[in-house]
């Protein structure tokens, strides 16, 4: 009997009557129900299943429309004939019966994947890339959320496809707070706010970068440019970040078999190095991109932190002939769950990039947008940012002491001027160790981090071992905690 198969949770929120029907959907799909097979009369299987008549029938009409039931006149409902098609293999985890082969990928996918990429739980010490997400003014935050909820409902364009690039009120916020902090030169229109950094660099890589083309990118670099680059079909050739002045002998950044279309650098903190581009390289830069005729593509990750001085100017405000296209993000300045990140772009590529990002679809929710051009034009993430560099070189500086204290003979951190990791190299007792090694190690005890060494890319270059340690999402307590295991793991694979 079809009743004695199916079982009803009715504790369960998702209703009687639709876990009928799924529970008979699921027989026909597993072939426990052949096709032609009647079914009883409503009142019967509801009689039987100590249901409402309305609930079977319910679940027979959902099962008509989709095709599994048919009406077969007196005769009742029959299994339809077109449920032929299934394989009876059951959709439930762990089942054995029938091996899916893995997927078919593009090159551009088996390219990207190459480029091996953590997760980064919350909860780890020394999280790379990570602000401190806790004293982020979430009250305000929730309170603008809120009206611009209410705002956007009133406005029946932005319940559409409109600004598709980008409300034209966070536009004008963000050049507002970019030509202040990072001496941005733009307007408005030059702006395009997309959903993340990542997005940003792989939108700029297919619009700019057929296979077989030359791109340029630091090494040391970011290992998402890398992924970019590399699912662009890109030929990559290494802006070697360890020489004395690599972006002044760009002409000899190896055999380039033709002119590069895009150069990627971090200019005002490099990544992971935290090196800040000197202004007489800033400058060859400019001239080398401006005789090649291609691109840079500026990453400003973290540059709103600074803790010598003041910042160091953007690229793009030196830019004179339309050669930048400056990448910024508040996931550092703010935290990452907002998802937002802007490209401003030459003027000749503004119509570009707008076709092209209507298409890819990585733009934010309008309701964020409104709410965060709030938040910039209230003045809160200025505050915000004043408020967390001096917790962030609190942190630094603990970091720094306390790896010079206790692990000094195995690492050599480095002190950056800003941002919120620093690198620290292998030496000493440590010259012969694995920096891949001691970052699993370190996961298995809660700390997280990035081997300097897997940050080299290219083949070509020696790389330098060490890690990459975040220090903006630990609190002192926290950091001294993770040195001490970290001092431990090290002696441990150095005996």
């Amino acid at each position: 009997m079809l009743a004695g198969q199916i079982k009803l949770d009715r504790s369960d929120t998702e209703g009687v009557a639709r876990q009928l029907f799924l529970r008979i959907r699921q027989l026909i799909e597993q072939g426990r129900l052949k096709p032609g097979t009647r079914l009883p009369a409503s009142r019967k299987l509801a009689s039987d299943l100590s249901v409402g008549r309305n609930t079977v029938l319910f679940a027979y009409e959902q099962l008509g429309l989709e095709g599994y039931l048919e009406a077969d006149g007196r005769r009742g409902t029959r299994v339809s004939e077109a449920s032929r098609g299934f394989d009876g293999v059951e959709f439930e985890a762990g089942n054995k019966a029938a091996p899916i082969p893995p997927a078919t990928l593009s090159q551009g996918a088996a390219r990207m994947m190459t480029v091996p990429r953590r997760d980064k739980p919350g909860a780890l010490v020394f999280l790379t890339g990570m602000p401190d997400v806790t004293d982020f003014p979430h009250d305000v935050w929730g309170r603008l959320l809120r009206r611009a909820a209410r705002q956007v409902a009133l406005h029946e364009e932005l319940l559409g496809y409109a600004h598709y690039s980008g409300l034209p009120a966070l536009k004008e916020a963000i050049i507002e707070h970019a030509s202040v902090a990072r001496g941005v030169v733009a307007d408005a229109e030059q702006v395009m706010i997309l959903s993340s950094a990542q997005a940003a660099q792989d939108l700029v890589a297919r619009l700019l970068l057929d296979v077989g083309d030359v791109a340029l990118h630091e090494e040391p670099g970011y290992a998402g440019m890398t992924a970019a680059l590399r699912a662009a079909g890109a030929q990559c050739f290494p802006i070697r970040i360890d020489d004395e002045a690599p972006y002044q002998a760009l002409e000899k950044a190896a055999d380039m078999t033709a002119s590069p279309r895009l150069i990627y650098s971090s200019p005002s903190h490099q990544f992971p190095t935290g090196r800040v581009m000197a202004l007489e390289e800033r400058l060859a830069l400019l001239r080398y991109a401006q005789r090649e005729d291609c691109f840079i593509l500026e990453d400003d990750y973290d540059s709103e932190f600074h803790f010598t001085g003041a910042p160091i100017s953007s690229l793009q405000g030196l830019d004179r002939r339309g050669v930048v296209i400056y990448m910024g993000t508040f996931s550092k300045a703010l935290n990452p769950g907002l998802r937002v990140a802007y490209l401003i772009v030459p003027k000749r590529l503004i119509d570009p990039v707008q076709r092209c990002l209507r298409n890819v679809g990585a733009v934010p929710s309008v309701v964020v947008q409104w709410a965060l051009s709030d938040f910039l034009r209230e003045g809160h993430v200025r505050s915000h940012i004043a408020r967390m560099t001096r917790v962030y070189k609190d942190r630094r500086d603990r970091l720094v002491d306390q790896l010079q204290e206790r692990v000094g003979a195995w690492l050599r951190p480095a002190l950056p001027d800003g941002g919120i990791q620093l690198p620290a190299y292998f030496h000493g007792k440590a010259k012969e160790l694995d920096d891949r090694a001691l970052l699993d190690a370190m996961l298995n005890k809660g700390m997280e981090g990035a081997a300097l060494s897997s940050l080299y890319w290219s083949g070509t270059c020696s790389p330098k071992a060490g890690v990459l340690l975040g220090f903006a999402a630990s609190d002192e307590a926290a950091i001294d905690k993770g040195v001490v295991q970290l001092k431990q793991l090290l002696c441990q694979m150095a005996s």
